[in-house]
């Protein structure tokens, strides 16, 4: 046993590093140090302690706060947004209407106005026709009055008879 009891000194001297009254002084100052700063400077480093600790809750409240504000901030900024996607797709709908509408009043108007110039050029020509079968019957009547007045005035054959009608063309188509 007194081999045991040899071996664990040999042990702890050589595990220590150091001699049992080295350890007792070590023992000692430690004690001495702690009971100095719980004397002169505990309260100083508690008092220390407990402001940074209140400062640090104080931040981070603070910024708990700040970010629950910006939470609000985030979500009352996204539904601005989305109102406003809204009311520019209702504005847009409602642009495409009246563009809509516009072009429909256009193409009708168009169609009116087609219609009338198509009128109005129908019965230009219907008079314009008219204008021409009255000049032609005018100058019908001229050369049936020269081809009368030629047939009373001499007595022709067929032959003097065509000569006569070419000849009132003629004249007709001079004047």
């Amino acid at each position: 046993m007194q081999r045991l009891a040899d071996a664990i000194q040999r042990l702890v001297d050589t595990a220590l590093g150091a001699d049992a009254l080295e350890l007792f002084i070590q023992l000692a100052a430690t004690v001495v140090l702690v009971i100095i700063v719980k004397v002169f400077f505990w309260e100083k480093v508690t008092n220390f302690i407990e402001a940074r600790r209140e400062l640090m809750d104080q931040e981070l409240t603070e910024a708990m706060e700040q970010n629950e504000e910006a939470k609000a901030l985030k979500e009352e900024a996204e539904s601005s947004f989305e109102r406003v996607k809204e009311e520019a797709r209702t504005l847009l709908e409602e642009a495409k209407s009246r563009g809509e509408d516009t072009r429909r009043t256009i193409i009708a108007k168009a169609k009116d106005e087609a219609a009338n110039i198509k009128k109005d050029a129908q019965k230009d020509l219907a008079q314009e026709i008219d204008v021409a079968r009255s000049q032609l019957r005018g100058e019908i009547v001229d050369i049936a009055m020269l081809l009368a007045e030629k047939v009373i005035t001499k007595k022709i054959d067929q032959a003097t008879y065509e000569r006569l009608l070419d000849d009132a063309i003629e004249t007709v188509r001079k004047s």
